[in-house]
Parts: structure tokens; sequence; C-alpha cells
């Protein structure tokens, strides 16, 4: 086999390698940040301050359907104020998870069900690894106006 031709096989075989590689890193960060939107959910709706201080970055910022820019305390101190308030029906639908590297946001479409009104919002979350560990940044919830009839 001539040197140049031998040459490629390497390059084509370590960059196939290296595409399997990054690929199942991917899945794996895509599956970690699937389950930190999840915890985080499970945090809010069951209001439990000390989880989500653990899944969020000291960083993180929240922009809530009305606009409002919450930080990491203000956003936990809404969700912990009425402890014997009953959380609403989630559904998450339409969410996908695009890493980049260190990074990662996800988009969804969250429906709350709430004394039988259901409500949507358009959700974004960006995600960091921080170490070996995923934390959520910055969350933003923006209303979908109702169908009109």
């Amino acid at each position: 086999m001539h040197p140049f031709s031998l040459l490629r096989v390497v390059v084509l075989a370590s960059a196939v390698c290296c595409s399997a590689v990054s690929a199942q890193e991917a899945s794996a960060d895509s599956a970690a940040v699937t389950e930190l939107v999840r915890k985080f959910g499970d945090a809010q709706r069951n209001p439990d301050p000390v989880a989500l201080r653990a899944l969020t970055s000291t960083q993180f910022v929240e922009i809530s359907p009305l606009g409002d820019v919450d930080p990491r305390e203000k956003m936990i101190g809404f969700y912990i104020k009425d402890p014997a308030r009953i959380p609403p029906q989630v559904t998450i639908d339409e969410q996908t998870v695009r890493v980049f590297g260190d990074s990662a946001i996800v988009n969804l479409r969250l429906t709350l069900n709430m004394n039988g009104q259901a409500r949507s919002l358009r959700s974004s979350y960006v995600a960091h690894k921080e170490g070996a560990e995923w934390k959520m940044v910055s969350a933003q919830h923006t209303p979908v106006r109702p169908a009109k009839p």
C-alpha cells in the first residue's frame, strides 16, 4: 500500500472514531441536560429550595412570563412563599436539546393545567457544565396566546 493511501485510511479511521465518541458524549450530555430540566421543574412544582440551589448556578436568572427578571434567590423565594399552594399539572412537549460543548439550550412548551384551565408557555433554558455537573444558568418563559375562536 502506498504511504499516502495508508495515511488517508488512518485519518479517515480517526475521524470516524472521534465522531462516534463525540456523538456518544453529546447524547450523554443531552440526556443529562434533559434530566436537569426535569428535576428543576419538579423542584419548582413541589417547592424544594435545597434542590433549586443545587440545580442552579449562583449566576442563575429567570425571566418570568410577566417579563420580570428574577435572580436566583428571588426565583427560589417565589416557589417557597406559599407552601400550601396546589401545584399545577404540567405537560411538556415539543422539547429540543442542543449541546454546544459545555453549554446547552433547551426549548420546550409547558402546558400548565390549573383549576381546569390550561395555559401554555414557550420556555427556554440554558445550562452550563460546571466541572462534571450540569447547572441551570437561565430560564425564560413566554406565554402562548390562546387560539382565537
